[in-house]
């Protein structure tokens, strides 16, 4: 990226945070912020902080707590220690998480589109979709039934209604359809460009994004849609085709933009890695270990690969594509999930490791952990471990074990209490203290960490 470009980016968001301090507030009536409103922003200086809070939540608060509960994570100290013990505090916990997903990204998002179409731009417009969708889908995968259709009305509706999840689930790919076909018009009037912090305006590549997001939605519902796996494989065809094509989120372009991981593990000492996943890259004898895993004063931490000061954030990827690949032919029954997982693997390998692994030695590590059996149960159980320490740090791994039940973890002590009865491994998570005093909306029956929603139900 040029230097004329980094300092548009600088500028950018810069204007953005600006317009934050007069919007912010912890109250609800100004977290439902109306996108009708004639702030006078153009959508050139919305989209950077939008693309940067959407992806920045894959490495913050979110990933933490569902990593904890995915044993990639031990809380030790402080606000963790709670969490492992699979307690989540509605006010301290939620409040801020719910905020940081509604207040930035969802709202502005939506802001975009609503501004993008009335200046007859669908290219933004598309864009916004595509990332709505994407942040909607992470949101819903952590909450269940949230407000979405009618939560960004401002003064008109203080009480958003709680979209039902399947509703939610449509929704998602009908804003990745509709953010294809916008990204596909041959006319607009201004379209991204620098300002586009991922792809810097490369329309195609957001049109893959669409369709990987899609696969990846669309197993999120596997238990409740068998057809899935089937639609999964076909919007994968049409996704990433190498790592080339990932969505990623790249830190560096000033000293106060790194790496969220980074930050997190510099300035909070109350998280390590939990032995479970370290003992399971030893027991592989992972080649990956030094570079997902950094043990300092003997403790461990989130490694370079991840973690280091300006490491990307990879918020969708080609690696998940074939994992998803392999499992969808798995359920599918269309044959060739060996070879998808053993491409995943591959790849993995090839981007997680340093130049010194040899190609055959990356062979042997795969013949040795990438080969099916041609049991379901066992199959699946192999190809969601593998996905599980490719997406280390990734809330789709909470996913993956809620909607498969791999890899069988195991439960953290004295985890069992009121929020959360029988103290097995959490469902969901419980609803922010502001939703349940303030919008008159609130679901009658407010749940447990216990209680599933619609796409965990068996």
């Amino acid at each position: 990226m040029s230097n004329d470009n980094i300092m548009q980016r600088l500028l950018k968001s810069y204007s953005f945070f600006l317009l934050l301090l007069v919007l912010s507030s912890c109250d609800l009536e100004e977290t439902n912020i109306n996108p009708n409103d004639p702030l006078d922003v153009p959508v050139e200086l919305l989209l950077p902080p939008a693309l940067e809070a959407a992806t920045g939540e894959m490495a913050e608060d979110a990933a933490v707590y569902a990593g904890i509960f995915s044993q990639y994570f031990t809380g030790v100290d402080n606000q963790a220690l709670p969490v492992e013990r699979y307690l989540l505090d509605e006010s301290f916990n939620m409040n801020p998480l719910w905020q940081d997903f509604y207040n930035t990204p969802l709202s502005t998002f939506d802001q975009i589109i609503q501004q993008a179409e009335a200046a007859d731009a669908p290219h933004y417009v598309g864009v916004a979709k595509i990332m709505q969708a994407f942040t909607i889908g992470t949101v819903t995968s952590l909450w269940g039934d949230v407000p979405f259709s009618t939560a960004f009305s401002g003064s008109d509706n203080l009480n958003p209604g709680y979209d039902q999840q399947d509703d939610i689930y449509v929704a998602i790919q009908r804003l990745l359809d509709e953010g294809i076909n916008d990204l596909s018009e041959a006319e607009s009037v201004f379209s991204p460009g620098a300002d586009d912090v991922i792809y810097n305006g490369d329309l195609g590549q957001w049109i893959k994004a669409a369709y990987a997001f899609k696969a990846r939605f669309l197993m999120h519902i596997i238990k409740q849609r068998p057809e899935a796996a089937s639609l999964a494989l076909e919007a994968i065809e049409q996704a990433f085709l190498s790592s080339e094509d990932d969505l990623i989120f790249t830190f560096g372009f000033n000293e106060a933009e790194q790496n969220p991981w980074y930050i997190y593990f510099q300035n909070t000492p109350y998280v390590e890695v939990d032995d479970y996943f370290v003992d399971l890259l030893d027991g592989q004898e992972d080649p990956r270990k030094s570079q997902l895993i950094k043990r300092s004063f003997g403790v461990n931490r989130v490694g370079p690969y991840l973690a280091d000061e300006f490491a990307p954030i990879r918020v969708i990827s080609y690696v998940e594509m074939k994992f998803l690949e392999a499992e969808a032919r798995l359920r599918s029954g269309e044959g060739d999930a060996e070879a998808s997982l053993q491409d995943a693997m591959r790849e993995h390998l090839l981007l997680a490791t340093t130049d010194e692994i040899t190609a055959d030695s990356i062979e042997q590590f795969i013949s040795l952990h990438a080969s099916l059996s041609g049991d379901f149960e066992n199959d699946l159980e192999a190809i969601i471990t593998q996905k599980y320490i490719s997406q280390f740090t990734h809330i789709e791994s909470w996913t993956d074990y809620r909607r498969t039940g791999y890899p069988v973890l195991p439960v953290n002590a004295d985890g069992e209490h009121p929020q959360n009865p029988g103290g097995d491994i959490p469902r969901r998570f419980i609803y922010p203290q502001n939703e349940r005093l303030f919008n008159t909306n609130f679901p009658e029956s407010n749940p447990n960490l216990q209680d599933r929603f619609w796409w965990d139900e068996e």
